[in-house]
């Protein structure tokens, strides 16, 4: 389930960032993606990671949304740390 794939992502200043992709994880009617940047940027310490949805664009792209659900994120917790 780990990976070492790399991810880019535009952050809210139209700036580019690169995480590390961690695992995918599907749960309920969704993937997420647990993500670590690859460089530190503020706010972020460099061992935290952030728990993406993904969704399908219209394009057939793959999108990126944070996941704010602290339930939803005790779940990724719990199945990432199984492996």
């Amino acid at each position: 389930m780990k990976n070492d794939n790399i991810v880019t992502l535009n952050g809210e200043n139209g700036e580019t960032l690169d995480f590390y992709c961690d695992a995918k994880i599907p749960l309920g009617d969704y993937v997420y993606e647990v993500l670590r940047p690859v460089k530190k940027f503020e706010g972020l310490d460099p061992d935290e990671a952030i728990v993406f949805r993904t969704f399908e664009n219209e394009d057939g792209s793959i999108g990126y949304e944070i996941e704010e659900d602290d339930e939803v994120i005790s779940e990724i917790e719990k199945v990432y740390n199984e492996n």
